[in-house]
């Protein structure tokens, strides 16, 4: 099926256990092979809110019968509603259905996907960033490297802010024992309307405002 056709199986949740592992060590250790998948990712969540109408481009008959038991097709194991044509034939169909999709998609929105990035804060630990990948006024898929791990009493918290006055929450998160987090989020309101993504350490029962501890900025649009 090629790389590509593996990203959106990733992407997707359509791998095995071993083979998500797999994906996922590729991805710690091939630059381009992260990235390429990082910029799929938002297209790829943009299948989700497809109309039926939009599957009216996609052949989704089943291919010709294999010829060898190895060549079967894979049995997809988790049937989203929205990619019911595709998984109904072979795997090599499906792939090339979802690509043709993210193209029509892509070609047809008005507003595509742009990356920023979330710079360190003074008292930000050495190293830490973000990047975030805004898709139009609903989406943001959010990735965090080297932030200090939080305790119980401690978590961060994701703004669209323009000064401590006019913020408005995006989420709340952890991070793993390496610092890092990897979100997919729906954005409150349009970030256009604010100037930065904006990324708060809080502590737990000290109230919904912001906390005097902002680590990570960056220009929401």
């Amino acid at each position: 099926m090629g790389d590509r056709g593996e990203m959106l199986d990733y992407l997707l949740e359509e791998l095995d256990e071993l083979e998500r592992v797999r994906c996922e060590r590729r991805m710690q250790d091939d630059a381009q092979f992260r990235a390429e998948v990082e910029r799929l990712r938002p297209l790829v969540g943009r299948l989700q809110g497809l109309s039926a109408q939009a599957w009216d481009h996609v052949d989704s008959s089943p291919g010709p019968e294999p010829a060898t038991a190895s060549h079967r097709p894979r049995v997809r194991r988790r049937r989203r509603p929205a990619l019911r044509p595709l998984v109904l034939g072979s795997a090599g169909v499906a792939t090339a259905a979802v690509v043709l999709v993210l193209a029509l998609t892509a070609g047809s929105s008005g507003t595509h996907p742009h990356t920023v990035v979330l710079s360190a804060l003074a008292g930000a630990p050495a190293g830490s960033r973000a990047t975030a990948t805004i898709t139009g006024s609903e989406r943001v898929q959010l990735r965090v490297e080297h932030l200090a791990p939080t305790d119980s009493a401690h978590y961060y918290e994701l703004w669209l802010m323009t000064d401590t006055t006019h913020l408005v929450s995006v989420a709340s998160f952890h991070v793993n024992s390496r610092g890092s987090a990897r979100l997919s989020l729906l954005l409150p309101a349009p970030p256009e309307r604010y100037r930065y993504l904006n990324v708060s350490l809080q502590r737990a029962g000290a109230g919904t405002a912001i906390s005097s501890q902002s680590l990570l900025r960056g220009p929401a649009a």
